[in-house]
């Protein structure tokens, strides 16, 4: 009758572990989290920019020269007789700029030839000005690049116009000549991108100066003005295009979910494990309970994870004495595990707690003989715990390269203070700058900073302990050597 009872009860167990993996599929499991959202997040995101938002473009990018040919007509004060058609002449233009953004840019631009005055008289001119132009269109079909397919780019700026033909008969007194008068620029210019480095360049200008440029009239007041229409190509010079703004919204949303993904999964394998354990401990007492009653012959094939050989209760194998005795009469042992002494494979008397974990570990197969001196090799403080944690400076400094390596000293002041670890600094600079006077100094304020974050953060100014080596080239590239080292231990 007992018989039928456990295994009653092995049964009803056996359904229960059914059960209980029956559970992770509700609504706190890992199977219902992973749904749609996480095939987005899981996966490396595509980068998305900015709409409209890019970096200036520095010295050496997007300087560009134009060269146009056109027709120019020339409408002074007085304007004299004829139409605009009457007074056409050629015209040359030539300019060099630099856009500082896809809307900003500036020009250096000359024009010249000849023109017709208002007596119809033909002249020639040479005319420099400096441009601010702005493009309104900036922004729309754009390419990898930023550049936009089509550029409507109104302007405005101020220059100088020369006649080298000028004279006047009746030139005032008080009015100055009208050779080389100050003039306004301002016009309409489209271009059309052929490709990243050519564009297809029409332009609507005007220029107004003073009323005696043409040598007719002797006012120096504005008045004199001149049309030009003009097409052309534009070269880019240097590297084109612009760095866009990569949107960080879709990064920062995607770290979010992976923390707290990650949260939920440590959460759910705590829940886990700690269920497990309480399995364990139930299917081993069922199991004594077996072995007592001469049952576990029978039913020992419900218990698939235990070892059946092995006493499910405990038994006095005297180990500890054994152990013991093991040690005294084979204190020249030299460790190594290969060739312990039989007697010496059971944990005995005289180890701390952490070297019998350590150990237990051992026998059990979870560490190897490496792992275990490195443990013991921990806890005397002959090795670091861990890898060493560099942080980096920027040259001749003590100013990290990167604000975001912060984190590592919050986080090792962290686990410096909840354990009462030691923590040791050491300083360096890269030797092929600087003097060896100028790098012993440098490299020991870049400890002392680090040395000043650790105590911010609750370090223990006892447990902390600073040195530098002055220049050091022990690493590549020549900036690695510019660091101060962090190393935990006991």
């Amino acid at each position: 009758m007992t018989g039928k009872i456990l295994f009653l009860t092995t049964l009803c167990l056996s359904a229960m572990s059914v059960k209980a993996s029956d559970v992770t599929t509700t609504s706190d499991s890992i199977v219902k989290q992973v749904g749609v959202t996480s095939e987005y997040y899981l996966q490396t995101l595509k980068p998305t920019y900015l709409k409209n938002v890019s970096e200036a473009a520095n010295w050496g990018k997007n300087w560009f020269i134009e060269i146009k040919g056109g027709a120019s007509a020339f409408l002074g004060t007085p304007i004299g007789c004829g139409d605009v058609f009457d007074r056409l002449s050629p015209a040359l233009q030539v300019g060099l700029g630099k856009w500082f953004t896809p809307a900003v840019g500036g020009r250096v631009a000359y024009q010249g030839l000849s023109f017709k005055n208002g007596e119809f008289k033909s002249m020639d001119y040479h005319f420099i000005h400096a441009d601010f132009l702005y493009n309104l269109t900036s922004g729309i079909n754009c390419n990898d690049i930023g550049l936009s397919r089509w550029d409507v780019i109104p302007y405005l700026g101020v220059g100088m116009i020369y006649n080298p033909d000028w004279s006047s008969a009746c030139m005032c007194p008080g009015h100055a000549s009208g050779s080389h008068p100050f003039t306004f620029s301002y016009g309409l210019e489209c271009r059309y991108r052929l490709n990243d480095r050519m564009h297809l360049v029409a332009e609507l200008s005007g220029m107004t100066t003073a009323k005696n440029f043409d040598g007719v009239g002797s006012s120096s007041k504005f008045g004199d003005n001149m049309l030009t229409l003009s097409a052309g190509l534009s070269f880019t010079l240097g590297k084109a295009g612009y760095k866009r703004i990569v949107d960080a919204k879709p990064y920062i949303a995607q770290n979010e979910w992976l923390l707290s993904y990650a949260e939920s999964l440590g959460n759910n394998n705590r829940m886990l494990r700690k269920s497990n354990k309480e399995n364990e401990k139930i299917l081993a007492e069922y199991q004594k309970i077996l072995e007592m009653e001469g049952l576990l012959d029978l039913y020992g094939n419900k218990f698939n994870n235990r070892d059946k050989s092995k006493a499910l209760f405990p038994r006095n194998d005297y180990s500890g004495l054994n152990s013991l005795r093991a040690r005294l009469n084979n204190k020249g042992w030299d460790g190594n595990p290969e060739n312990m002494p039989k007697a010496m494979l059971k944990r005995g008397e005289g180890y701390d707690k952490e070297t019998e974990k350590a150990m237990d570990a051992f026998y059990n197969g979870e560490l190897d003989e490496l792992q275990i001196a490195y443990l013991i090799a921990m806890r005397d403080g002959t090795v670091p715990i861990g890898a060493p944690v560099y942080f980096f400076f920027n040259i001749g400094t003590d100013h990290l390269t990167d604000a975001s390596q912060l984190l590592n000293i919050d986080e090792l002041a962290k686990v410096a203070k909840k354990y009462n670890l030691k923590v040791r600094i050491i300083g360096a600079a890269d030797s092929a700058t600087g003097t060896d006077s100028i790098n012993e100094t440098l490299s020991s304020k870049r400890a002392a900073y680090i040395m000043r974050l650790m105590r911010d953060r609750g370090v223990a100014s006892e447990n902390i302990k600073t040195s530098h080596e002055g220049g050091i080239d022990d690493y590549s590239p020549v900036q690695a050597n510019r660091n101060t080292c962090v190393v935990l231990s006991f």
